[in-house]
């Protein structure tokens, strides 16, 4: 081997193993950075899956808050809605009645919250006599000719049969229970027939051909003459209660059969205390009036006399000017709304008042008070009073005619047809 050969290859030997070993040390420094990074690596994949669920959970909790504004402002805007609804008390856009009770329709009181009598407290019952008295009152002539509900739907004369099941929507009918018992119980009736398959029910005898599907109050008076003989007024019942319509009636049955017990009201609908009685015949009103002692209220005495007496006292009473009568309906005097049945103007009213020495002072109805007049009666026969020293009308009211507020047949709320102002028929 010549000279340049081993320095070629001799010097070689170490330089390659130091190499070799920068080699392996660096292999073995890479891997072990590679062992180094790979936590790094999770940690990172971690922290990117962190982040996304992070977003997502954002996101969520950003729906969620967006979901509750929604909800917070529909809220606000119902709130806002009701408060625009409700009323803001201001008596000059909302009347209210007597008790703070909201007007009816046109912002008008609704009276009828003063009737406090319960007509529908009564135990469901199929007892037939008592189906009977009271389907029989309500076509009676103590109460039809005056009903201005059920005679529109009879027709008056024409005698129109009348669905039983209008008849058992009436509150004081409603707990007669089953409808079947009271089928049953008219077929007895000896004034009362049934039609249609046993559906509906009209009179056996029709009313007079005087008698029209409205209330005429000369019609009226006919019948309430008739009854005025053998009725009777009866003071000094308090206040009214849930019970009171069925205490009366429970009162005055010992003394005898009534066709109808009215409690009197004020026009607003209040209950007066005193009521109006008919009894079945002349005989039994004698019998009670004649009663000594005379029957007591819960241990208080009672004011009874006969309904044509307390007529007769309102008559004087007018007349020496204790009570002054009410001028402003049937035409009496002064702005009257006309005849009650609008058939005649002021004109032919005053020209009649004339020819009958009515002291009639032009449209104002002032005269010169010389003149005797007239007293106006109602259809019931009762002086037309605008106060009275018994009863007066409430402050600031205006009172018109003095009528009987009747309690006993009140029709069914539910909008089929009006509240009815008339009486049970007391056996």
């Amino acid at each position: 081997m010549s000279e340049e050969q081993k320095t070629t290859t001799a010097p070689a030997g170490p330089n390659v193993e130091a190499e070799k070993d920068v080699k392996n040390v660096l292999a073995e420094l890479k891997a072990e950075e590679a062992k180094a990074g790979e936590p790094k690596a999770d940690e990172a994949a971690k922290a990117t899956e962190g982040k996304k669920d992070s977003e997502k959970n954002g996101a969520a909790a950003d729906e969620a808050a967006e979901e509750a504004k929604i909800i917070a402002a529909a809220q606000k805007l119902g709130e806002d809605s009701e408060k625009k609804e409700e009323p803001k008390g201001d008596s000059k856009t909302v009347e209210r009645g007597p008790g703070g009770q909201r007007g009816g329709r046109g912002g008008r009181p609704n009276y009828r919250n003063n009737i406090k009598s319960n007509l529908e407290s009564q135990e469901p019952s199929s007892d037939p006599m008592a189906i009977r008295k009271q389907v029989e009152f309500y076509f009676s002539d103590s109460n039809l000719p005056m009903d201005k509900f059920l005679l529109s739907k009879v027709g008056g004369s024409e005698n129109r049969p009348v669905p039983l099941s209008l008849i058992h929507s009436f509150k004081r009918m409603r707990h007669f229970q089953p409808f079947s018992a009271i089928v049953d119980a008219l077929k007895e009736s000896e004034t009362l027939e049934l039609t249609d398959n046993d559906t509906c029910v009209r009179r056996k005898v029709p009313l007079p051909e005087s008698v029209k599907e409205n209330p005429d109050p000369t019609v009226v008076k006919v019948f309430e003459d008739k009854a005025m003989s053998r009725s009777i007024y009866a003071k000094g019942f308090g206040k009214e209660e849930p019970s009171t319509q069925f205490d009366i009636e429970a009162f005055f049955a010992p003394y005898g059969p009534t066709n109808a017990i009215r409690l009197r009201r004020t026009p607003d609908k209040i209950f007066k205390g005193s009521v109006f009685v008919e009894f079945d015949s002349e005989e039994t009103q004698k019998k009670f009036l004649a009663l000594d002692p005379k029957p007591k209220w819960r241990g208080q005495e009672l004011i009874i006399k006969s309904k044509k007496d307390y007529c007769d006292e309102k008559i004087r009473d007018i007349e020496a000017g204790r009570i002054k009568p009410n001028r402003g309906r049937g035409g009496f005097r002064g702005r009257g709304r006309g005849d009650r049945n609008g058939e005649r103007d002021w004109r032919e009213r005053r020209a009649e008042d004339q020819k009958r020495g009515f002291d009639k002072g032009g449209r104002g109805g002032r005269g010169n008070g010389n003149v005797r007049r007239e007293i106006q009666k109602d259809a019931r026969g009762v002086p037309v009073v605008q106060s009275t020293v018994e009863e007066t009308p409430a402050a600031g009211q205006k009172r018109p005619r003095e009528e009987d507020a009747k309690a006993g047949a009140n029709g069914a709320e539910n909008g089929a047809h009006p509240a009815k102002k008339v009486d049970v028929k007391e056996g």
